[in-house]
């Protein structure tokens, strides 16, 4: 894994704009990319399937010792969460964060419900590799994959519209969902977009503002969000994308479980509810959480890095720190997608401070 300062393409910002990716500035960055050799692709796939594998068998052990308390789930969504996932509910995909320590991807979050960076690490990466290097390859199946998602998804459902809603004022939300239901009409579906405010629900059902039934909607508004302002709402006769048992894996306070499941993965970091005697060299995160806010790192017992935020009510995890190697002076974190059950590519955000967060900038990659 390589960092190499380059010169950005001529007039780029008109040519990622065409593809509709706007909010692009200070946050997409062509002055340098990161170059991989094939065995660490073939690592990074292999940890964003294993990873995947074992959240599912995580979300199965919280379902077979009722352990949604720990997950800070209310006690009225539990009954649902189960049967969303007894019904195996499809997902469409998620977004694994990994430090790349000595070339071993080491876990350090999934992003498993509402990720965002797909649109740039979809096609608008792609673009510029083949705008630059075309003869090299990129870890990157990514939109390939999304319309086979969205192809099965209609297999299984069939439903005649699909509704697609966020908070339009949120420009990166509302731009990820467009990109969403691009892919969507892609795979053949039938497509609506509307507001997140403007879902209205009566009697057990949400309805459209033209008064059209929403049987399947494919929202970017985060679970916690949503059980904390209607549970009427999360249990209506829906069915969602992402599903209702992907509140589990989206949740923080899943890590200290997997690190208890799996001691010995060289993916997954030693992680814990609580603060142990003896723990000098830790990260500080709550359950939930966006964009990197309310992060304590610790090194050697001292506060080496803090992020200031609105989250921790529901309480933190403390996750073994991640040594994360710079380049250049910048921390990258790999973000790695999964869609449809499997890995699919790749994106990488990098940034001058050792906590990911909402000033992180974009760098597109290569395999060499």
């Amino acid at each position: 894994m390589k960092r190499i300062a380059i010169k950005p393409r001529e007039n780029y910002q008109k040519k990622i704009e065409n593809m509709g990716f706007n909010f692009h500035t200070d946050y997409w960055k062509e002055n340098a990319y990161y170059s991989f050799t094939m065995k660490e692709i073939e690592e990074i796939e292999k940890a964003t399937n294993m990873c995947y594998a074992m959240y599912v068998d995580a979300v199965q052990h919280v379902i077979d010792y009722n352990l949604f308390h720990k997950l800070c789930i209310p006690a009225g969504m539990e009954h649902a969460i189960r049967q969303s996932w007894e019904r195996d509910d499809l997902s469409l995909y998620g977004r694994f964060d990994f430090a790349m320590i000595d070339g071993v991807p080491k876990l350090l979050e999934f992003n498993a419900d509402t990720p965002t960076s797909l649109l740039e690490a979809s096609v608008v990466q792609w673009q510029w590799k083949e705008d630059l290097f075309k003869d090299s390859d990129q870890f990157n199946a990514i939109h390939e994959s999304l319309v086979q998602s969205f192809k099965d998804i209609q297999d299984r459902y069939r439903m005649e519209r699909y509704h697609f809603v966020c908070c339009r004022e949120n420009v990166e939300d509302e731009e990820t969902l467009q990109y969403l239901v691009a892919a969507a009409m892609e795979a053949g579906l039938n497509t609506a977009e509307i507001e997140m405010e403007q879902l209205n629900l009566d009697e057990g059902a949400f309805y459209d503002p033209s008064g059209e039934r929403i049987r399947c909607c494919c929202k970017l508004y985060p679970w916690e969000w949503m059980m904390n302002e209607s549970q009427e709402g999360c249990t209506a006769d829906i069915l969602w994308l992402e599903p209702m048992w992907k509140s589990l894996m989206s949740n923080k306070a899943m890590l200290p479980i997997l690190s208890e499941l799996y001691p010995d993965s060289p993916y997954i970091l030693k992680c814990t509810d609580h603060l142990t005697a003896g723990m000098k060299n830790y990260c500080k995160k709550p359950v939930f959480s966006r964009e990197g806010a309310n992060v304590t790192l610790v090194k050697d017992g001292q506060v080496i890095e803090q992020t200031g935020g609105d989250y921790g009510e529901e309480g933190y995890v403390y996750q073994e720190l991640a040594e994360i190697p710079s380049f250049d002076g910048k921390y990258p974190v790999i973000g790695s997608w999964v869609i449809g059950g499997l890995s699919a590519g790749m994106g990488i955000r990098e940034t001058s401070s050792k906590v990911t967060d909402n000033l992180s900038e974009f760098i597109p990659h290569i395999i060499e």
